[in-house]
């Protein structure tokens, strides 16, 4: 049974450019209340990227984006008001997710590296000695940050990492693979979520019908890859089963704003419908 959530659309100091007809939001104030969370999927053209942030300060971001996207992660960034960032996850050794690692050291303090033993193997900068890094190991759990924990589910032999953030009684699974078997065993664990993220920007080899009945989730968010189309066959299997999908290369950055037991849906049109 899917269960209600709110569904906002924040409109916050915009500034039109006729030139261009899009949006530029100077700075966005999500309003935190204590112990509330933002976990927001940034709209960039190409790559993907996680922001979560909490009203007591500090910052979480899960991948950086493709460098194709480069200014356009800083600009969000600084958006949302982002000072300093206290760990950087990458999970995946894809340019579309590191590509902008060494360009966010450059504008933002960052102290710790959340990174996969194989995903540091294959990594072509090194990194600065002053960055702390955590290796992340297979069925690890970790603290991302205060009330926001991450289930490392599996780390294929590429180093892509599926895993779990839970928010109280609250989860979202983030695919790092299309794999029969990683979803296979998912499904089977009985286990239920609000929010998938796609794996494989939506390829047409994976989120099968059998998945998505078991998890069961509310909604789900892909991003884009410049070299891979989102399939017609996942998108009727996310429709068949009530999924409401959320892509924000096209409508804008997608905040989920979650406090106790629920959570509101927030997006930033700053672009451009694509």
């Amino acid at each position: 049974m899917k269960k209600y959530v709110a569904l906002c659309i924040l409109l916050l100091v915009m500034f039109f450019n006729s030139a261009n007809a899009e949006a530029s939001i100077e700075s966005v104030d999500l309003h935190l209340g204590n112990h509330e969370i933002a976990i927001t999927f940034l709209d960039l053209s190409v790559g993907e990227a996680i922001l979560l942030q909490r009203a007591e300060g500090g910052a979480v971001l899960i991948n950086t984006g493709s460098s194709a996207s480069e200014q356009e992660l800083i600009d969000r960034l600084q958006m949302f008001n982002v000072k300093d960032i206290s760990k950087v996850f990458l999970t995946n050794a894809d340019e579309v997710y590191t590509g902008n690692f060494n360009t966010l050291l450059r504008y933002f303090n960052v102290n710790e590296l959340l990174i996969s033993g194989q995903l540091q193997k294959s990594l072509v900068s090194p990194i600065p000695s002053q960055v702390v890094q955590t290796k992340v190991q297979d069925k690890q759990k970790l603290e991302l940050m205060e009330d926001v924990n991450a289930e490392i589910i599996n780390i294929s032999k590429a180093g892509a990492v599926t895993y779990m953030l839970s928010l109280g009684s609250q989860h979202l699974l983030m695919m790092g693979e299309t794999d029969v078997e990683l979803e296979e065993s998912i499904a089977s664990s009985g286990r239920t979520v609000e929010v998938l993220k796609v794996a494989n920007f939506g390829a047409g080899n994976g989120t099968s019908a059998e998945f998505l009945s078991a998890i069961d989730p509310q909604m789900a968010v892909i991003f884009r890859h410049k070299n891979i189309d989102v399939s017609e066959s996942v998108l009727e299997r996310l429709s068949e089963t009530w999924t409401d999908v959320y892509y924000p290369y096209r409508i804008g950055s997608v905040t989920l704003r979650f406090q106790n037991d629920r959570y509101d849906v927030i997006t930033l049109p700053t672009k451009e419908t694509r």
